[in-house]
């Protein structure tokens, strides 16, 4: 504006329209507007050939820089077939340890408890009534058994409190988390009565994924709820950075917290409810087997829905990707208004030493589209190997 009436003022009414018309040209956005939706496009094609949901393309440009995976261990790292190993009563036989247990359990939904549900089952164990069920998550169970208050969970928990419990069970739990079990403890009134350990094998797929991980450069952290013992006898078969372990959902959400204000980008692979303030803590977050968690509130967002481990590192590298055509693109942008601007800002003089009109500078604006286009077709619809 401001130079059309200086032109006009200057030069005449022909001379104003013809310099205003060629700085607009020039200085036009269209070249920038284009470096990114194309890229977009292409990349929203190529993920969804890999089989993954992505529901923000944006995500793989934070991707890009990511630096850290932490990731959930259990029905992760450790195939999820759990089974029960141990049965060790204090006080009462195998299977009372065992009915009682289940009989805490039987409204939970968690993956450790139905496993001992179902093991009770399978042996046809009478269960007992409970009443007044209470979940925390995390730590386990308490319930009211024949007016008995019981509690059934982690040793952690359940010797927080003053009760009685035996040294040579206290050091059965340690020498099961040694053996990468799971111990839980069953308490009823104020005496523990006994353990029961749990296992489930690492799985060699995701063993291998992490090894991977390390190759291609990222740091990795383990994240689980079991002991130290137990955590670090899993950590010691498989390649790891960091172990973090007794961890509730919420403690898995503050320790990505601690890696994002140390400067880490933290990729997060999680499976299911218990991994969730994790998952929304993390830079990028990935949802593993997605049918296993859902998604209903608005509020929830998940950046990607992967059906293997695998995927993440071809997400990575199609980030990788997607962020270098984007800069090229964007280079080839500024270099648009770097040799089409300063003719353009000549024509306001008198005499120009270039002559330059409209239909150059939409010439030179055509020509950069089309190269940015063209780059941006770079981008193959088949997943990158």
């Amino acid at each position: 504006m401001i130079i059309g009436v200086w032109q006009y003022s200057q030069r005449g009414l022909d001379a104003a329209i013809l310099t205003s018309l060629t700085v607009m040209i020039a200085f036009s956005p269209f070249c920038l507007a284009l470096t990114t939706p194309i890229v977009f496009n292409r990349a929203k094609k190529i993920v969804a050939a890999l089989g993954v949901k992505m529901y923000s393309p944006e995500a793989l440009l934070t991707l890009s820089s990511v630096d850290n995976v932490a990731i959930s261990m259990n029905n992760i790292i450790t195939d999820g077939n759990f089974y029960v190993t141990d049965l060790v009563p204090e006080g009462l036989s195998q299977n009372s340890l065992l009915a009682y247990a289940a009989s805490a359990v039987s409204e939970s939904n968690h993956f450790l408890a139905k496993k001992i549900y179902e093991t009770a089952e399978h042996r046809q164990l009478n269960l007992q009534r409970v009443a007044a069920f209470r979940e925390i998550s995390g730590s386990g169970v308490e319930v009211l058994m024949n007016n008995t208050p019981v509690k059934f969970g982690r040793p952690k928990w359940i010797t927080s409190e003053k009760v009685e419990v035996s040294s040579e069970l206290l050091t059965k739990v340690d020498q099961l988390a040694a053996k990468g079990k799971t111990p839980l403890m069953l308490l009823m009134g104020r005496m523990v009565r006994g353990i029961i350990a749990l296992k489930d094998e690492i799985d060699l797929d995701s063993k291998d994924f992490l090894e991977r991980l390390q190759k291609v450069g990222f740091e990795t952290t383990l994240l689980s709820a079991e002991s130290r013992k137990t955590v670090n006898a899993i950590a010691k078969n498989i390649s790891v950075n960091n172990v973090k372990f007794a961890l509730t959902s919420e403690g898995k959400a503050r320790e990505i917290q601690i890696m994002r204000a140390h400067g880490k980008y933290v990729a997060m692979i999680g499976k299911d409810s218990t991994d969730l303030p994790a998952l929304l803590s993390a830079d990028v977050s990935m949802l593993l087997n997605g049918t296993t968690l859902k998604l209903v509130d608005d509020q929830v967002h998940i950046d990607f829905e992967i059906e293997n481990l695998p995927q993440f590192i071809e997400l990575s590298k199609i980030s990788q990707r997607v962020k270098k055509i984007i800069k090229q693109n964007q280079r080839l942008a500024y270099l648009s208004w770097l040799l089409l601007i300063p003719p353009a800002l000549m024509m306001t003089l008198e005499n120009s030493p270039i002559p330059f009109n409209p239909l150059f500078a939409a010439i030179g604006v055509a020509i950069f589209a089309i190269l940015i286009v063209a780059n941006s077709f770079s981008m193959r619809i088949k997943p990158l190997n």
